[in-house]
């Protein structure tokens, strides 16, 4: 199982909610520039007593595992002897309407600033996340100030919610990857088939690049799958992407599962089909 993850997908993952209406546009690549700028923007006006971009972590101990939650915070107040987390949004929504923090925006700070205290053992941090009007560049601001205890209660809490996830997929992980232990090649291998899986292998297992040619019907597919599959049981890759151009060739590497499968494979599979195809 991956044992890191970033404050923002942790956040993200117990916080966030939307909308299935696919007409609400996507965030563009311009937009993500623009909130970059606007970030720089902000943190180089702050003064003397504000650090951007600062890494933080934490170690959670969940028991039979432990999860690296790291991430790095927008920027970090000192004013005398107290300090702040401070969380930078752009956004194209008219500041007016923004009453209060985005719950997955302050979800966010809270976590950085439970790092901070836990870090460097402050009584008290306070929280500040900062809206700035992409267009306007207007900004607006909400404060707050928690106690150490509060901010370990409440990050307590959420790991808490966060381990009935984690709890599950360690143990489809377990039960994954014993299956692929002793999981045999599902056939005699034909002429270079053992040869072509050999490469597969060995070629994840260095992070490089395989380019294959070879005809149709020498078991390319199974070929390709089989030690991609062993390999993910090592650990040496969390999932596998078989993307194809045809639906035939879909059909072909489903198959190829199906086969593992009777041999004893315990794994999850999803097809994704383009939206014309539906």
């Amino acid at each position: 199982m991956e044992n890191r993850i970033s404050v923002r997908t942790l956040v993200e993952f117990l916080f966030q909610s939307g909308d299935i209406d696919n007409r609400i546009a996507s965030v563009s690549e311009d937009a993500m520039l623009e909130g970059a700028r606007i970030h720089r923007h902000i943190q180089k006006k702050m003064g003397s007593g504000y650090t951007s971009e600062v890494p933080l972590s934490f170690v959670a101990d969940m028991g039979r595992y432990s999860i690296t939650i790291e991430g790095r915070a927008d920027g970090v107040m000192h004013d005398g002897d107290s300090v702040g987390i401070d969380e930078i949004k752009s956004t194209y929504k008219e500041l007016r309407f923004i009453k209060e923090p985005v719950p997955v925006h302050l979800a966010q700070a809270k976590c950085y600033a439970f790092m901070l205290g836990e870090t460097q053992k402050y009584e008290s941090i306070k929280v500040q996340l900062t809206y700035c009007h992409i267009k306007s560049m207007e900004i607006k601001r909400f404060s707050f100030e928690y106690s150490a205890d509060e901010l370990k209660q409440w990050f307590d809490g959420l790991i808490g919610e966060y381990k009935k996830w984690t709890d599950h997929e360690y143990e489809w992980e377990k039960a994954r990857n014993e299956s692929i232990e002793g999981l045999p090649f599902p056939f005699e291998f034909r002429k270079g088939q053992k040869e072509l899986a050999g490469y597969v292998y060995q070629t994840i297992c260095a992070g490089r690049k395989l380019f294959i040619q070879a005809p149709t019907g020498t078991g390319k597919t199974l070929s390709v799958l089989y030690p991609s599959i062993r390999a993910m049981g090592l650990k040496k890759a969390d999932r596998i992407f078989y993307l194809t151009a045809k639906t035939v060739t879909a059909k072909a590497a489903e198959d190829a599962v199906a086969l593992l499968r009777k041999a004893g494979l315990h794994i999850r599979q999803l097809r994704l089909t383009a939206k014309e195809k539906m």
